[in-house]
């Protein structure tokens, strides 16, 4: 299913379903169940608009979506409203982490870029190995392996190489998470070490400051987050040596009465 259009399967989809139980089950009734005005709705069947995004959060919880569909939801009605360029982003084996088992995976920064080493040239999985390129203890390697393997991220093969299991490992947008939480912290602090130790020609820290209307942040979010997309996109090219982080910081200077979300 395109990205793009998931917004609209899934509505589609569970329109389906409920007529599947009920042959009787109207537009203007879903319409009615999700609260959304019945013209809207049929305008957004007829491809004729998007969903309002100010019906968007509400749309989800009516409609009990599990956070992983939630975040394709929402990611894929904002791209109708905000497009960057024509950079490809290729369809990939997406997996991405919602549990419990996943927490120190997505809260510690070495986890994401050992699955990143192994797209470096020639790059042989082992604690030695991992410890050299990422400037780690080889204990702390071999803890980091495990918890990939243990995750079902990384596997180990008839012949003992390791790989990955996935081309791609995500976690959810705007979903409270906090382990999520715990890596931007991870990132921050790694970023100012990064500050000091890394010659300016190899890497860029940048800020903007700019005046804006809150009502935009969500388009602003939707911006961010295909840049990043298509600057993975655009990096996959070339012969990779080595592992880089981006991190972009969007947040408001002014005081704000907009709840806290991590």
């Amino acid at each position: 299913m395109k990205t793009q259009s998931y917004f609209l399967n899934c509505l589609k989809e569970n329109l389906d379903k409920k007529q599947r139980f009920n042959p009787h089950y109207s537009l203007r009734a879903f319409a009615r169940d999700i609260d959304v005005h019945p013209s809207t709705l049929s305008a957004v069947f007829k491809g004729n608009r998007a969903l309002p995004f100010k019906c968007a959060k509400s749309v989800v919880r009516k409609l009990a979506l599990s956070p992983k569909e939630e975040t394709l939801f929402l990611e894929s009605l904002l791209k109708t409203k905000t497009k960057l360029d024509d950079i490809e982003v290729s369809a990939s084996d997406e997996r991405f982490m919602l549990d419990e088992s996943h927490y120190k995976v997505i809260a510690e920064w070495e986890h994401f870029a050992v699955l990143e080493l192994f797209d470096t040239r020639d790059f042989i999985a082992s604690e030695n190995e991992i410890a050299k390129k990422l400037g780690i203890t080889e204990s702390r390697a071999e803890i980091v392996l495990n918890h990939l393997i243990v995750s079902g991220l990384v596997k180990q093969g008839q012949d003992g190489k390791l790989s990955p299991t996935h081309g791609k490992v995500r976690t959810t947008e705007d979903i409270q998470n906090q382990a999520i939480h715990q890596g931007h912290k991870e990132a921050l602090e790694l970023g100012l070490k990064k500050l000091d130790e890394i010659a300016v020609d190899l890497r860029d820290f940048s800020e903007l400051v700019i005046a804006l209307d809150v009502n935009r942040v969500s388009e602003a979010k939707t911006i961010i987050r295909e840049f990043r997309q298509k600057m993975s996109a655009l990096l996959r090219d070339g012969e990779k040596k080595d592992v880089y982080q981006l991190a972009i910081q969007f947040y408001p200077l002014t005081e704000t009465k907009i709840s806290k979300e991590k």
